[in-house]
């Protein structure tokens, strides 16, 4: 028997030049009259925030979302969304977690604290319509962002999440993603690989999750080698545009696993990029899972034409494939840290929606095993 809440944003919009050709600012009005751009830095430099303004004069541009945002940088976007009626976010995952806390009313330290939950619907917050430029984290089809809390000693990562977060629109537009560097189409394309994954074997999958978190892997797995060897071809980028925005749809009921629990409070103390994070993490902690003898990876295995026991190597493969670094010593993590990693690791939710139970130990080994 299952017990979940399935939820999706309302529309997708699937289209190469969606962005500027006036489909965006016909979907954007429909939001509002007055939207806030939430967007990075590279979209001015390539020419396209322009391009898009000619179709949307009316926008209020908020730029420079950092790669891990802060709850600083997420309160200079609510300041920034005073007056206006909606939120349009166009970037990588920060830019659209950064938006996502820019339509919440309140302030976003007392939701990153508990003191205020964010509401369901979207009653008093400003609809949002979002459109990635990277495939990876999928946040375009979540209600969760992931924020960095540096009011402490020790920088703190962790999520918000609620309805009003959920983007009422999405539009896929695959030639923002063509300027995307090799390096960045690596880290982003196996961060949607992981979740799909995790999506797939977490306690949470359930019948309406299974076969969205399956067929991304298995596009990820197709898609994603090409599109780092080519960054133009527009099939490529689509695809994996596409099977991103499903492992985040089977992520949001199912919830992740132990990689994403480790991957915060390291990024947190780091700074390194999520995904290669994740690519980093994933091969020992499948090592991990196996030994629950889980029959979901047969079913991973099968479609990636691998052996259930060398899923593993499967993923060590990309490691080398994509330039990925294999040690956490190579990133400037302490073994000091790894205490602190641990307790953060082990009341995460992520962690607690691993197919296996995880103990102390077990986090302290997968830590060395990638140290």
């Amino acid at each position: 028997m299952h017990t979940f809440t399935f939820v999706t944003p309302g529309k997708v919009l699937c289209g190469a030049g969606a962005a500027s050709d006036g489909r965006l600012a016909a979907e954007a009005r429909l939001l509002g009259k007055k939207p806030l751009l939430v967007c990075g830095k590279s979209l001015e430099t390539s020419g396209m925030l322009a391009r898009i303004l000619a179709t949307l004069p009316e926008a209020q541009v908020h730029l420079g979302v950092p790669p891990e945002p802060s709850l600083t940088d997420c309160a200079v976007a609510q300041a920034a969304a005073h007056g206006c009626d909606s939120v349009i976010a166009i970037g990588g995952g920060s830019v659209l977690d950064v938006a996502k806390a820019a339509a919440l009313p309140g302030s976003v330290y007392d939701y990153f604290d508990g003191k205020l939950t964010v509401p369901e619907q979207a009653l008093d917050a400003l609809p949002i319509l979002a459109m990635p430029t990277t495939a990876g984290t999928g946040s375009e089809a979540t209600w969760v962002g992931v924020y960095t809390d540096k009011r402490g000693t020790t920088p703190k990562k962790a999520s918000i999440r609620g309805g009003a977060m959920l983007p009422r629109t999405v539009i896929l537009d695959a030639t923002l993603s063509v300027s995307c560097p090799p390096h960045v189409t690596a880290y982003s394309g196996m961060d949607a690989f992981v979740q799909a994954i995790e999506a797939f074997v977490s306690r949470g999958a359930n019948p309406f999750t299974d076969p969205l978190a399956l067929q991304a892997a298995f596009d990820i797995a197709e898609w994603l080698p090409a599109a780092f060897r080519d960054g133009e071809s527009l099939e490529a980028r689509e695809r994996m545009l596409i099977a991103s925005y499903c492992a985040g749809m089977a992520l949001n009921t199912a919830r992740l696993g132990l990689v994403h629990g480790i991957a915060h409070p390291v990024g947190a103390r780091t700074g390194a990029a999520h995904g290669l994070l994740c690519a980093l993490l994933l091969p020992p902690v499948i090592r991990f899972n196996l030994g629950a003898d889980l029959d979901r990876y047969s079913d991973i295995a099968i479609g990636l034409g691998a052996p259930r026991e060398d899923l593993a190597a499967f993923a060590e493969k990309w490691l080398d494939d994509f330039s990925i670094p294999r040690h956490l010593s190579d990133l400037g993590l302490q073994r000091s840290d790894f205490d602190a990693i641990i307790a953060e690791t082990l009341v995460s939710g992520s962690t607690k929606a691993n197919p296996r139970t995880v103990h102390e130990s077990d986090v302290r080994d997968v830590l060395e095993a990638c140290w």
